[in-house]
């Protein structure tokens, strides 16, 4: 991938491939059960990823977390230094959110059109074999964790045995504040992690939908159907949002704030943060 470390590569496809086929076929009865207008798809090749990532990328510049991990900067006296800054910071904290969550997650994604060339590859899964076919042009996507094999644990695991052994750090070009601030947001992640995983459940790490489709329930469509397969479990789905927008949108799709945390470091303002859980409804959904 372009943006270094944490982009998708096809060393994925082995890492999930079995349970992403168990995955994609509930989503699809999911999809006719809810009788959506458009198709739903989980990406499966590099080329693909790449688009949800830029989707991803965008969206998450919008964010109040990471406005406030990046700062005061001012523009005024050397514009395009800001832009650097900006840039930099945007690439290592999606590469970073992308990293932490890979092996064991899977990226369902909204194409714009049900008849799309990239959506339309096979019944359930893009397939990675077909160099002809145009990426997809998503709508929106989410990354999402499911409860899943003894496999996924154990890679969770290791990814936090690594995570412990050596933290990350943001580049040194973003100055010490920015450090400073990251150290503070994951560490009360890492907290909330601990906790978290002690029950099975959904989580979503990330969801964007694309600046021409907003507004028109392309989110919603992909609660609707996330919370539809966490229905089957009968286990909860969890996120965590920063800002009142955010806030008061997943409270509209069912979920509930578990706990409000401020965030402080040093001289930056406190950000507040929402963790938040739907709860199950398994009556809401029963398939065979």
């Amino acid at each position: 991938g372009k943006h270094g470390g944490g982009s998708w590569d096809d060393s994925y496809e082995e890492e999930v491939g079995a349970s992403r086929e168990d995955f994609s076929s509930r989503v699809q009865m999911v999809h006719m059960h809810l009788n959506l207008a458009v198709r739903p798809v989980l990406l499966s090749c590099s080329r693909d990823f790449d688009v949800a990532t830029a989707l991803l990328r965008e969206s998450y510049a919008d964010e109040p977390v990471f406005k406030w991990l990046l700062g005061d900067i001012s523009s005024k006296k050397d514009p395009s230094a800001a832009h650097a800054k900006k840039e930099l910071l945007l690439d290592w904290m999606v590469d970073w959110r992308i990293s932490t969550c890979q092996s064991n997650s899977h990226c369902l994604a909204i194409p714009t059109s049900s008849n799309n060339p990239s959506a339309s590859r096979s019944p359930a899964i893009p397939s990675s074999s077909a160099p002809a076919a145009a990426p997809l042009d998503l709508r929106g996507c989410a990354l999402v964790s499911c409860p899943g094999s003894k496999r996924n644990e154990v890679l969770s695991l290791m990814s936090l045995i690594a995570y412990g052994a050596s933290p990350p750090t943001p580049p040194e070009a973003l100055g010490s504040a920015c450090k400073a601030r990251f150290a503070a947001l994951e560490h009360h992640a890492r907290s909330r992690d601990r906790l978290g995983s002690q029950m099975p459940h959904w989580y979503i790490h990330m969801l964007a939908v694309s600046p021409e489709h907003r507004g028109k329930g392309v989110g919603r469509m992909m609660m609707r159907i996330l919370s539809a397969l966490a229905d089957q479990d009968a286990v909860p789905v969890q996120l965590q949002v920063s800002g009142s927008s955010n806030k008061a949108y997943f409270e509209k799709c069912g979920f509930r704030v578990m706990e409000a945390i401020d965030i402080c470091c040093d001289d930056s303002p406190t950000l507040k943060v929402f963790n938040m859980t739907r709860v199950p409804f398994p009556k809401s959904i029963e398939l065979e």
